[in-house]
């Protein structure tokens, strides 16, 4: 008999706490080999896409997984931003020890001891420990709730280890590359009479698509400090020209790339990362409905598909009506499981291939 992995349970962590030291104490299985999991630990984009409890986007502010470097990101639920920071002291491929602060609490410091047991058949046993400065802390963070998070987040992590993390290392400036540069390849190819041509969008030509994209960009951005150049005209091709040009020489300046910009709700967070969380997969779908427009190829890079899928599957019933219900996003297509990744995402954006 085989099981469904849709409808299997998910397993849930151990969670312990020592009788006589202010220790908790955190154990989990994971169908995955030590490498992976380790990755998954080091690796800031991977990190970001798995930690805490569902629908809380994250986003690194910086992160240095070498013994002596830093990390700090910040979490916004339910309109509530929170923002952690730490060092890491020792980082080896079985092994990682560092310090984990809130910043709401920021003399309280734990310090946390990471362990990968491999079990044998791509199976690995995490161990996780964490020290705090009394019981009294120690406590009140098992009150607080915590298993939600760290059940909910290692979910998210069955799932990104699932769906395979061996892909290649790409930064955010590298993904929005490639999901600007599908963007622009479909703008370019675009014949005159296909601009005025139906796209998936309802109401929507593939006129209308690249003036959304055009729009929208520098209203949000412009927010944050950068400037755009502004095109007398309505024609495409130069209007998304001025819009990725000033995108792209942000995110090749490593000091503006950096800076920290606040948009509304979404709250302080570096601007690669903004453009990371909101431009990258907005130019992706997009590029989708341009190439429909006018005939072109439809896919959308493999890499960026396998980037989106876990953060398309994660949301759950709740997240997804409130989405829906900001006019931002059209009704969730229905798809089995068994589809392929493209389409399982594009239906999550109200595409039907």
């Amino acid at each position: 008999m085989t099981t469904n992995p849709d409808t299997a349970p998910v397993p849930e962590a151990t969670i312990e706490a020592d009788p006589d030291l202010p220790i908790i104490r955190i154990t989990r299985d994971f169908n995955a080999t030590v490498d992976q999991l380790f990755r998954a630990h080091t690796d800031p984009d991977l990190f970001a896409r798995w930690i805490g409890p569902e629908n809380t986007p994250t986003a690194i502010d910086h992160w240095n997984a070498t013994a002596g470097g830093s990390w700090r990101f910040t979490s916004t639920s339910n309109g509530e931003i929170h923002s952690f920071r730490g060092c890491f002291h020792d980082v080896r491929p079985d092994r990682i020890v560092q310090t984990f602060t809130w910043e709401g609490l920021p003399d309280d410091v734990a310090l946390e001891t990471l362990r990968f047991e491999d079990l044998g058949q791509g199976r690995t046993r995490l161990h996780a420990q964490s020290l705090v400065d009394s019981f009294e802390g120690r406590d009140a963070w098992l009150r607080s709730g915590m298993e939600v998070g760290v059940n909910q987040g290692y979910a998210k992590l069955d799932r990104l280890l699932a769906a395979g993390i061996s892909g290649p290392d790409l930064t955010a400036g590298d993904r929005y590359e490639r999901a600007a540069d599908g963007f622009a390849a479909r703008v370019r190819a675009m014949a005159p009479s296909d601009w005025d041509a139906d796209s998936p969008c309802e109401g929507w030509t593939g006129r209308d698509v690249v003036n959304h994209v055009t729009e929208w960009i520098p209203a949000l951005f412009s927010q944050a400090g950068l400037r755009f150049e502004m095109v007398d005209g309505e024609d495409p091709v130069d209007r998304w020209h001025a819009v990725e040009s000033t995108l792209r020489r942000a995110l090749d300046d490593a000091a503006i790339a950096e800076s920290t910009v606040e948009l509304g709700p979404l709250g302080p967070m570096p601007l690669a990362a903004a453009i990371d969380m909101i431009v990258t997969p907005d130019l992706a779908v997009h590029s989708w409905d341009l190439a429909r427009a006018g005939g072109l190829d439809d896919t959308i890079d493999p890499d960026l598909i396998d980037w989106m899928l876990p953060m398309t599957d994660s949301v759950d019933d709740a997240a997804d009506e409130a989405m829906r219900a900001s006019g931002q996003f059209g009704p969730r297509i229905q798809v089995e499981k068994t589809a392929d990744p493209q389409t399982r995402v594009l239906a999550f954006f109200g595409r039907a291939r």
